[in-house]
C-alpha cells in the first residue's frame, strides 16, 4: 500500500478529535447539532471538507516532490 493511501484515516481521526474537543469545550452536544443543521448547510460543509481534503492531498504531493528533489 502506498504511503498516501495510509494517511487519510490518520487525517480523518485527527480532525475528528479536534472537532470533538472544540465542541466539548463549548458545551455543544454533537447529537443535537446533527439533528438541527439545515440540508443546505450540510451540503456546504460536505463541499468544504472535500475541498480541504483536496488541499491536503495537494500539499502532501508537493512535500513529497520537494523531498525527492
Amino acid at each position: 500500500m502506498s504511503e498516501s493511501s495510509k494517511q487519510p484515516p490518520l487525517n480523518e481521526k485527527l480532525v475528528e478529535v479536534m472537532v470533538q474537543t472544540i465542541l466539548r469545550k463549548n458545551g455543544v452536544k454533537p447529537d443535537e447539532v446533527k439533528n438541527n443543521i439545515p440540508e443546505e448547510q450540510k451540503k456546504m460543509i460536505r463541499e468544504m471538507v472535500e475541498d480541504l481534503k483536496k488541499q491536503v492531498a495537494d500539499f502532501q504531493q508537493n512535500q513529497a516532490k520537494d523531498k525527492s528533489d
